[in-house]
């Protein structure tokens, strides 16, 4: 790769402010992002999943419990279409021996995982953080980010640092300056330039550290009061299973009345208690979704 200007792209919704008509930039892509409505053009292709590791679903929904451990989601078909790129297709080291038949797809080639590992070390939790790395190792200048957003729970704990900290890495330690323009954040400095859409939290947050108050320090009282309606509802459940089936009560600790107080409620006043409680629950847990929701999006 000698391509000085390049883009990847992403499935999350930003992936619609990739340039499709500058031609300057060599746009890469991974996994099945094909399969976008709109999505114009790749110049590379990644998939470095172990080609004898895909699960591939039979309708377009599937749950994370259905998908066999170590597998990976494709879309029926996948394999055929890496087979038949006349692009370069960047796959997983070890392909030949997960999928023989790749030996005969016209432009796949080995990611090289040794060589960015020599250049970077080998801390890498993400597919995108590996383009980046070979993308670096190359000589890559100017890097657009588009649909990267690595927002999800297990994303943001485990894959954005790393990410975030290949993007530091183009811009090097030098002075750098940052611009918005049409709805793109432009990072420049005297060793690279990085694009970013506005709506990706990569590189962004909703507070200052230290000077400004944590936003979402609002919700610690609303979790308070869900973790107590939790206790309670444990509470009422261990009570109902552990009642004789001789006793007419449900027996159960009452703290506020002290250590060794208890309640004493017939099964049906403990099933009603218990689907009152269920419902406060809830009602807590969509004030919690209400709140969060209103600070990821200021």
């Amino acid at each position: 790769m000698t391509h000085e200007r390049m883009a990847i792209i992403g499935t999350a919704q930003s992936w619609q402010k990739m340039p499709w008509t500058d031609s300057g930039l060599y746009a890469c892509s991974l996994n099945d992002a094909y399969r976008m409505k709109g999505f114009v053009r790749a110049d590379a292709w990644y998939d470095l999943h172990p080609l004898d590791k895909f699960y591939f679903p039979e309708g377009d929904r599937v749950h994370a419990h259905e998908v066999p451990l170590g597998h990976y989601c494709r879309p029926k078909g996948h394999l055929e279409w890496l087979a038949k790129q006349m692009i370069p297709v960047w796959l997983n080291p070890d392909y030949l021996t997960q999928y023989p038949e790749a030996a005969n797809w016209p432009l796949a080639r080995p990611f090289p995982k040794a060589e960015v590992e020599a250049h970077f070390g080998t801390y890498f939790a993400s597919s995108p953080g590996w383009m980046i790395g070979q993308a670096l190792m190359d000589g890559v200048k100017e890097l657009h980010i588009y649909g990267i957003h690595l927002a999800t729970d297990h994303e943001y704990i485990e894959q954005r640092p790393n990410f975030e900290m290949l993007c530091g890495t183009l811009l090097g330690r030098g002075k750098r300056t940052m611009t918005v323009k049409e709805g793109l954040r432009r990072y420049e400095s005297a060793e690279g330039i990085l694009v970013l859409p506005e709506a990706s939290p990569v590189l962004s947050g909703n507070f200052q550290y230290a000077f400004e108050s944590r936003p979402c320090a609002v919700e610690e009282p609303i979790k308070w009061e869900l973790h107590k309606v939790q206790v309670k509802t444990m509470r009422v459940l261990t009570g109902l299973k552990q009642k004789p089936r001789w006793s007419p009560w449900v027996v159960l600790p009452d703290p506020a009345k002290g250590p060794e107080a208890r309640e004493r409620l017939t099964t049906h006043q403990a099933q009603e208690r218990l689907v009152a409680l269920e419902a406060l629950a809830a009602d807590w847990q969509e004030t919690l979704a209400r709140m969060h929701q209103a600070h990821m999006h200021g």
